[in-house]
């Protein structure tokens, strides 16, 4: 638990590396002079478990921190300050302000995300090999928490029996792939140690570098694509593309094209489905013909990947084994090692021209983790270790020494392998971080392209563009997802909340009307029917209003569902009173009910859709959404958040709003802010944007449609939506369901909660506020559950009690009768998973007016609920299967009180009577 002496603590310790490394034995001693104890190993675990600085020969380096490379120029001819031009030290002082701007947000969002543990641990189940590429094996998992980490971070797979390195290539709702160490075994379950600030690190570490010049690296493009647009309202016309450098181009991108050859910075805009990365991989083409080497740089693996295929697509050739288009790092989905039949990727390339360095490292790596096996099990041993133990420890220590030299001289010869790949390539394909590592450092491109480049914040777009020569298309569309920071401070909100499209103006210009000279923008999409594209353009893109491409009209429909009766369609809950919950220990926001009918609307088009997405801005609902699946045996059907949508696209979206004003009452800001730029009109854009045939669109639209203005775009989707959708009754789904979904009528709740209490091993109740008066009916089914186990309560009822912590008689004689029931407040949820049965319920499950309810029989499902909804053991506080206490001097039992605190609740075990709070995260 983070308190206010670690709170001190940490910040003694930040202020005292504020300028640079400091030894041990000083750091040490600032600690001790003011007023700390503690001793080396507490400031090791200290700093290493707040991110806050790495001990290297004796000293404390911060993280982030990297001394200044020495500057040189082009020609390599050192300049001296009264040599250069008045244009040049306007530029070396412009550029220092900016990478100070940059080093001084990533700073503040370090220690925003250090106010927390800078580890966490996400267990992994349902491992298998993906494949194997070069030294490194590819391994895909099902997270069991949210992995809340970019693609490209590092990290540890911790076994049972070792620690291997790990890096995060992809994640996908919950299936992360991972890149390991070719001698990692086959394993099933594991935990992936995640250090969160790693790839702030990596950013602060290279602007430091960067900050006074580096070989390679161009300040002037730097901050082109961070300047305002100066070039004249009226530019010169641009020469024609060949006939073959304009096949299968509209008219938009033929113009596009021609406008991102001018060798400056252009800005693509790409609104949903009108082919910019079709564009991009043409303009790519012509760059190939006229011999320019160019860089694709992206924020994440698959839009890489989707990149590289756009540019096989016209140009197949490419791909060889002799290294003209090559990839860096791992592709997202693990399968990606050969492009039409040839090797791209720059790990494939070095194993097969240095495979004799690759196999010696494969074989001394394989060693090292048996060694260190052998060293861990002398750890584990308790006692005095025996003299035999000893001589072992001291032969493991000679072998590892002995073979950890070659090991970083193999690394260093492959490392410079793969630059001299990459150095020899036409075009490098690489994420936004990547380019930030060893491999590609002071390389230098003729031009620079950085797709979805709004998701990309204005401090890592502003590095990517430095590798260039200053000719750099920002590509992307503004009004989808912006990049994602934690610190809310001015620096931050400048350089890593914003995109370079905003930070650079042309964001705002747009939506004042006023279209920037170098904005290149593409209007005719080809993804939505015309129904959905006019909703999405009406909403998010009056000023550049998007029309249907030819064919879309009559293009064939490839999936099909009863419910789908038109392409636009409202399931309405507003009636149904559906609650909202956050799930346990966070603050990502779920809806049973949704859920519910979500499932029910999949089963009934399982023999009829080829592919859909049911797509929600929570996690928690998605993995929800997720689980669902399992029983459906669909590859093409996919539940996603909508952030790891972004790019996707399928023949039905559901999206799921979740929020309905019950249960957490207040909604998200997304719902309620009508500023055009903030992030829910840009989560609702991508999310209807997804859909090609129909969109479903499942909400309650009393309360998220209440007022506004045509000024607020959601204001304006959903008024567009009610005016032209379809209305899908959430009785039709019911009854449309089979026996995927139950709507269980008052009169038989206490019936059929009986049935499924009997043939239970286990259960868990949740009753929200209201009257409990039919819960001692439920006495004689809940004492025929067995207990398995003596440590573990088979039965669970949470219930809320009055002010004055007084429980609802009908509760207090179930719990005097011997039933585990605790008191819980505030109680948001109204449901029960009993086994593989989930129920919910509009208003307390055992009401004599319960409301609404529905049963719900699915395992996978019931599981999810379950972890979803299950209270934790705290410090002070007893959790779910485990019996509560009463208070000492007046008998009430301590209530469980779960405070919410900066979006997370903090758990407080108290009598509300009489007994003082005790504590507990």
């Amino acid at each position: 638990m983070r308190t206010r002496t670690t709170d001190r603590l940490v910040g003694i310790v930040r202020q005292a590396l504020q300028s640079g490394p400091v030894a041990q034995g000083e750091l040490l001693l600032a600690v001790n002079q003011a007023g700390f104890r503690t001793d080396l190993s507490g400031l090791w675990d200290l700093c290493h478990t707040h991110g806050l600085a790495d001990l290297n020969d004796g000293r404390w380096i911060p993280r982030g921190w990297a001394p200044p490379s020495t500057p040189s120029s082009h020609a390599e001819r050192p300049q001296i300050p009264d040599q250069l031009t008045a244009r040049e030290s306007a530029t070396r002082e412009s550029w220092r302000a900016a990478a100070d701007g940059a080093i001084r947000a990533l700073s503040e969002e370090l220690s925003a995300v250090t106010r927390r543990r800078t580890e966490t641990d996400v267990p992994l189940v349902g491992g298998r090999v993906m494949g194997t590429v070069a030294d490194r094996k590819l391994m895909r998992f099902e997270a069991q928490s949210d992995v809340g980490t970019a693609e490209g971070t590092s990290g540890l797979l911790v076994l049972p029996e070792m620690q291997l390195n790990a890096e995060v290539i992809s994640v996908f709702g919950t299936v992360v792939t991972l890149a390991l160490p070719a001698e990692t075994p086959p394993v099933r379950e594991a935990r992936l140690r995640l250090d969160l600030s790693w790839l702030l690190n990596l950013q602060s570490k290279r602007l430091h570098q960067l900050r006074n010049g580096a070989t390679g690296f161009n300040p002037d493009a730097a901050l082109a694509v961070l300047s305002r647009d100066s070039a004249p309202p009226m530019l010169p016309p641009l020469p024609p593309l060949q006939k073959h450098e304009a096949s299968m181009l509209s008219l938009a991108q033929r113009d596009a094209v021609k406008r991102c050859l001018t060798p400056e910075v252009t800005w693509l805009w790409g609104p949903p489905g009108t082919g910019k990365t079709t564009t991009i991989g043409a303009f790519v083409d012509v760059l190939i013909e006229r011999g320019q080497k160019v860089l694709l740089s992206a924020p994440t693996n698959a839009a890489v990947d989707v990149l590289v295929e756009a540019v096989l697509k016209r140009r197949p050739d490419l791909a060889t084994d002799g290294g003209t288009l090559v990839r860096l790092g791992q592709p997202a989905r693990g399968n990606r090692d050969e492009w039409h039949g040839q090797k791209v990727l720059v790990d494939q390339i070095a194993a097969s021209r240095g495979s004799q360095l690759a196999a010696e490292r494969k074989d001394l790596g394989r060693e090292l983790v048996t060694l260190r096996h052998g060293l861990d099990q002398l750890r584990r041993q308790r006692g005095v270790l025996s003299e035999e133990d000893l001589a072992e420890r001291d032969r493991l220590d000679r072998e590892i020494a002995k073979r950890e030299p070659r090991v970083a001289d193999l690394d260093r010869q492959l490392l410079e392998l793969r630059r001299e790949i990459c150095t020899k390539a036409q075009v490098v394909a690489a994420t936004a971080h990547q380019v930030m590592l060893q491999t590609l450092e002071g390389i230098t491109f003729d031009v620079i392209i950085l797709d979805e480049a709004s998701m990309t914040t204005a401090a890592l777009a502003m590095v990517v563009a430095g590798a260039g020569a200053g000719h750099t298309i920002i590509a992307g569309d503004f009004r989808q997802l912006p990049p994602v920071a934690v610190a809310d401070t001015p620096a931050a909100r400048q350089w890593l909340h914003q995109s370079a499209f905003e930070k650079s103006g042309i964001a705002r210009a747009v939506q004042e009307g006023r279209k920037p000279a170098r904005l290149a923008a593409l209007t005719e999409q080809h993804r939505m029917r015309p129904a959905i594209g006019e909703v999405v353009s009406a909403a998010f893109y009056r000023e550049n209003p998007l029309t249907p491409g030819p064919g879309i009209k009559t293009r064939a429909r490839d999936s099909k569902a009863w419910w789908t009766t038109g392409d636009l369609v409202m399931l309405d809950t507003s009636g149904l009173a559906a609650r909202t919950a956050r799930k346990q220990g966070g603050s990502s926001r779920y809806n049973l009910m949704h859920a519910q009918l979500i499932g029910a609307l999949m089963a009934s088009a399982t023999t009829r859709t080829r592919n859909l997405a049911a797509i929600t801005p929570f996690a928690a609902q998605a993995r929800l959404l997720e689980s669902l699946l399992d029983e459906f045996g669909q590859p093409a059907w996919d539940a996603s958040t909508v952030h790891r949508f972004q790019g996707g696209e399928r023949d039905i979206v559901v999206y799921d709003t979740v929020d309905t004003g019950y249960g957490v009452s207040k909604l998200h800001p997304w719902f309620t802010d009508d500023d055009p730029e903030s992030a829910g009109p840009r989560l609702l854009n991508v999310a209807a944007s997804r859909a090609k045939d129909h969109l479903v669109v499942v909400g309650a639209f009393q309360q998220l449609h209440r007022s506004g203005s045509s000024a607020d775009p959601m204001w304006r989707f959903f008024a567009h939506l009610k005016d032209r959708a379809e209305s899908l009754p959430w009785e039709e789904v019911v009854e449309g369901a089979g026996e995927a979904l139950e709507l269980v009528r008052p009169d038989d709740v206490l019936s059929r909660l009986e049935e499924d209490i009997r043939e239970a091993e286990s259960l868990e109740i949740w009753l929200a506020a209201g009257s409990s008066a039919d819960l001692p009916n439920l006495l004689p089914a809940l004492r025929s559950v067995e207990r398995a186990s003596d440590d573990v309560e088979p039965i669970t009822i949470w219930v809320e009690p009055d002010r004055e912590g007084f429980l609802p008689v009908e509760a207090l004689h179930v719990r005097r009768a011997g039933v585990n029931v605790r008191a819980c407040t505030p109680i948001i949820e109204s449901s029960a998973v009993i086994g593989d049965v989930v129920w919910s319920a509009s208003r307390s499950l055992l009401d004599p007016n319960p409301g609404v309810v529905l049963r719900t029989v699915n395992k996978p499902f019931a599981d999810l609920v379950n972890r979803t909804q299950r209270r934790k053991k705290s410090d002070a506080a007893p959790g779910t299967g485990q019996r509560g206490e009463d208070c000492g001097r007046c008998r009430r039992p301590l209530v469980r009180q779960e405070i919410p605190r900066r979006g997370i609740p903090m758990v407080v075990y108290e009598c509300l009577s009489c007994d003082r709070p005790r504590r507990a995260r």
